[in-house]
């Protein structure tokens, strides 16, 4: 893989954290799971294969609010990032820090260089993408599950994607396009919506495309199977809200047969769901 971000078939499946990056200085990334900005900038590193610390802020314990975390961001809001002196809280501006301060022979290079035709594309992509309410979205289908008959989001996100056979969003070479449309589809297929708009075959090349995708390193590192993704929402959560207020012997393992009813019941669900 070069500074171009050119990759081949048998590289996806390869962990691109180089050695030499151990000695650059490190990133610390404060992020939620299930967040999808959050989601968006993991994969943004793991795809520049960066080393990071991460440290998991918790939304449903309301640890975003907590005195620690609004020393960082006063917007209560995740991702934040901290490299060096600099603590950066905005999600475009942490993937715009990260390509202008990681760059190399050994670091993959999501944004082209400025004034190529490439580059024009990937921006364009980057604002469409960027421009789809996805949180409010996902709170909606989660909540009112009957609206997502009428969803118009998957046909809007894919508008614009050219019916030629190419192995990317703009091409041959991975950008931060095709990071940015891999997570918009993850979310959407962890909604239930996939069947409906790409998977019934409708869209061949986005169907194709994703399947390719999710062998990439940095997705399977990072956002793992589709069927876990609410029990990895629910279970961390659980165990850290009991480790803050232990319960009583009777309540601990009351608590811990309902996690296990809830786990058993949520991998049926789920496998009917979607497999």
């Amino acid at each position: 893989m070069n500074n171009a971000g050119k990759s081949t078939e048998g590289e996806e499946n390869h962990d691109p954290t180089d050695p030499a990056l151990k000695s650059q200085d490190r990133l610390v990334l404060y992020h939620w799971t299930q967040s999808f900005s959050s989601q968006k900038v993991r994969l943004v590193i793991a795809e520049k294969g960066l080393p990071c610390e991460e440290r998991d802020v918790s939304m449903p314990l309301m640890e975003h609010k907590e005195p620690w975390f609004m020393r960082l961001n006063l917007g209560e809001e995740v991702p934040v990032i901290i490299h060096r002196d600099n603590i950066i809280s905005d999600y475009n501006q942490i993937i715009d820090y990260m390509e202008k301060n990681f760059t190399g022979e050994n670091v993959t290079q999501l944004i082209p260089e400025p004034g190529s035709l490439l580059h024009s594309r990937v921006l364009q992509y980057r604002e469409l993408l960027d421009s789809l309410p996805m949180d409010a979205y996902t709170h909606g289908c989660i909540l009112h599950p009957e609206l997502t008959t009428d969803s118009m989001i998957p046909k809007y996100a894919t508008t614009e994607i050219r019916q030629k056979c190419e192995l990317w969003l703009c091409g041959c070479v991975f950008t931060l396009a095709d990071v940015l449309l891999g997570a918009t589809l993850h979310r959407l297929k962890f909604l239930g919506l996939s069947k409906k708009y790409w998977e019934d075959g409708s869209r061949p090349n986005l169907q194709s495309f994703f399947d390719r995708i999710q062998k990439r390193f940095a997705f399977r590192k990072v956002l793992g199977d589709i069927h876990t993704t609410l029990l990895s929402a629910v279970v961390p959560n659980a165990f850290r809200l009991v480790k803050r207020k232990p319960p009583s012997f009777l309540g601990a393992s009351f608590l811990m047969g309902s996690l296990g009813g809830m786990g058993y019941f949520a991998y049926w669900y789920l496998k009917k769901k979607y497999i």
